[in-house]
């Protein structure tokens, strides 16, 4: 819970560790674990014109499934590296036609801490967009999640995912289950800068 000024807002801690997955690293995982049916999601990140988000470590995205829509605005903490991400979330469910109109919710727990930070809602436009195919595998150390992602301008990748709530056992079995696959572990260029490195 974040408090900015006379206003409580429910922000949840997410911390996930990450590696970028070649194709055949992709369905060697897949085979590995029982993962539940896969969804799609289509994702919009939005910014300002000169970046205030960005500038401020933060990220803002509308996030369409099949039968709901919600928007997101993430809070990098202090503890972020380059493969564990420890980000703050702050999300309201969002109408399915303001969605699908790329328009953000008035009012709610998002618009509220980008008043906080001095941001206003008409300043705001979508920069990049990306589809993802996600499937994920409920284990003791967390939610491990395969992720198959689509650009505008045709590019595709692949990443591993692993959300938990215990980064010192998590933190070792992800990197075991790298080990055990070779595969090299790099830093990670997050989801909303390559998407916005494969647009149009």
């Amino acid at each position: 819970m974040l408090e900015y000024g006379w206003r409580l807002i429910m922000a949840t801690l997410e911390i996930e560790l990450k590696n970028l997955l070649t194709a055949d690293q992709f369905r060697q995982i897949k085979q590995q674990f029982e993962f539940a049916k896969a969804f799609t999601q289509t994702n919009y990140y939005f910014d300002t014109p000169d970046q205030q988000l960005y500038q401020q470590h933060c990220g803002l995205r509308i996030r369409i499934f099949n039968d709901y829509a919600e928007q997101t605005l993430k809070v990098s903490t202090a503890q972020a590296t380059a493969n564990q991400h420890e980000l703050l979330e702050i999300t309201d469910r969002l109408p399915q036609d303001l969605a699908t109109n790329q328009q953000l919710l008035k009012t709610g727990e998002v618009a509220a801490a980008l008043a906080q930070r001095q941001i206003s809602l008409a300043q705001l436009k979508v920069f990049a967009a990306a589809t993802t195919t996600r499937q994920i595998a409920t284990l003791n150390v967390g939610k491990l999640t395969l992720d198959q992602t689509n650009y505008p301008n045709g590019h595709q990748d692949y990443e591993l995912e692993l959300e938990t709530n215990t980064p010192r056992e998590a933190q070792e079995f992800f990197v075991e289950l790298l080990q055990q696959h070779q595969i090299f572990r790099a830093p990670v260029i997050n989801k909303v800068a390559r998407a916005a490195q494969n647009q149009l």
